[in-house]
């Protein structure tokens, strides 16, 4: 849902930014974008961390910003903020300069209007452009006692970049679990003369599940949650995704509804063995483009239970099993216009394991600087956001 709150002064504004941004800012350049009056969220870009940024490190971070901020429907207006690790000491001259400069002459050229130029140091804050702005700056204080209802959190799976921890027997049982069912898929494709994965029976606990019915499985773990789980059903899911195609029809169900997973099963068990062609069916070529960001917004409420389902999932998983809840983890933040979040989680993975199709698309969006175009547009959605990018796209 949209929050509104009225930001009347600098002071408003700087205590807003961790809530748009979705934590506390350091060693950033953060750029807040307006359509007229109204804020349509905020992009973050990292610097290097501590207080050496020459000229050529801000006028990439500046051109970075606002190659996002000219894909943003409707936005006229910034309000750069430097949040950096020097401090004003004794000085009226607010560090940062060298970035507020390259933001400035920037903006100007790409006909942005500039509400104001902020910084935020590690003793103080003030504006560029205040030519009363006294020596030291101004107090934090004043920030901190704003009169301005905070913008609420983004839920923790929707922020956090940290897998969490599960006792040793937990982790145990789904390791056993997930080490007898590979060996029973796997002598039964030894002994397959036909690979099709219509043939592929596992027995999961009390019923049998096959990997032709994976919708209704990913959908009940969605519904159920990874707590709510057995051990045979949490090791049944990690084999079910280590298949790329299955990783891939998981994604696409979690974020954009059951009905596509449902499609794309379909296409796959009819379409899936054959080569890849210009005659296949309409919804391959649909998601891939809604891969890489090219369609209508996912399910915000979706993204969120398939979040804490998959950081659950991968505490639980063992180092060769993690590989796909962790690219999936990535692409779910990516396509909250979260990039530097989905590039924490792809540090998780070694050289070797970034070569998995998924982990590999995202890597190479993240490094292209490229955010999905749903992120630039609003969303009607409950539970969505009337912002920008809502996100940290890397420097």
């Amino acid at each position: 849902m949209t929050h509104i709150v009225q930001a009347n002064a600098a002071e408003d504004l700087l205590a807003l930014v961790p809530g748009l941004i979705g934590s506390t800012p350091r060693s950033s350049l953060v750029v807040v974008l307006f359509a007229g009056s109204r804020s349509r969220g905020a992009l973050q870009v990292h610097l290097p961390a501590g207080t050496d940024v020459d000229r050529r490190v801000a006028e990439a971070a500046a051109e970075h910003a606002l190659g996002f901020a000219c894909r943003a429907p409707g936005v006229d207006a910034i309000v750069p903020v430097v949040y950096t690790d020097d401090a004003f000491g004794a000085a009226a001259e607010p560090p940062g300069r060298v970035i507020a400069d390259a933001i400035l002459g920037l903006a100007s050229a790409h006909g942005f209007a500039v509400k104001d130029a902020l910084c935020s140091a590690t003793d103080g804050w003030g504006s560029y452009l205040d030519p009363g702005l006294p020596s030291g700056g101004r107090s934090p204080a004043i920030v901190a006692s704003a009169a301005v209802p905070p913008v609420p959190p983004l839920p923790t799976e929707l922020v956090t970049t940290q897998v969490p921890s599960v006792d040793a027997a937990t982790f145990a049982a789904v390791d056993l679990e997930y080490r007898v069912l590979s060996a029973r898929l796997a002598s039964m494709l030894d002994a397959a003369t036909d690979h099709a994965r219509t043939s592929w029976r596992i027995d999961v606990g009390d019923t049998v599940e096959r990997l032709d019915g994976l919708p209704e499985v990913f959908e009940d773990a969605l519904a159920r949650g990874v707590e709510a789980m057995t051990p045979r059903e949490v090791a049944f899911l990690l084999l079910s995704l280590g298949r790329p195609w299955a990783s891939d029809l998981a994604l696409m169900q979690w974020a954009f509804g059951r009905d596509l997973g449902e499609e794309l099963d379909d296409a796959e068990r009819a379409y899936g063995h054959l080569p890849v062609g210009m005659d296949d069916p309409e919804v391959f070529h649909r998601v891939a483009h809604l891969l890489v960001g090219d369609g209508p917004h996912p399910d915000v409420q979706r993204i969120r239970a398939a979040s804490s389902l998959l950081l659950g999932v991968t505490a639980r998983a063992s180092e060769s099993a993690r590989v796909a809840p962790l690219a999936m983890l990535a692409w779910l933040a990516w396509a909250l216009g979260q990039s530097s979040r989905a590039a924490a989680f792809l540090d998780e993975l070694d050289a070797t394991e970034l070569d998995h199709p998924l982990a590999s698309t995202v890597a190479s969006l993240i490094r292209q600087g490229h955010l999905p175009a749903w992120a630039f547009r609003p969303s009607a959605e409950p539970g969505g956001s009337v912002v920008a990018a809502n996100g940290q796209p890397a420097a």
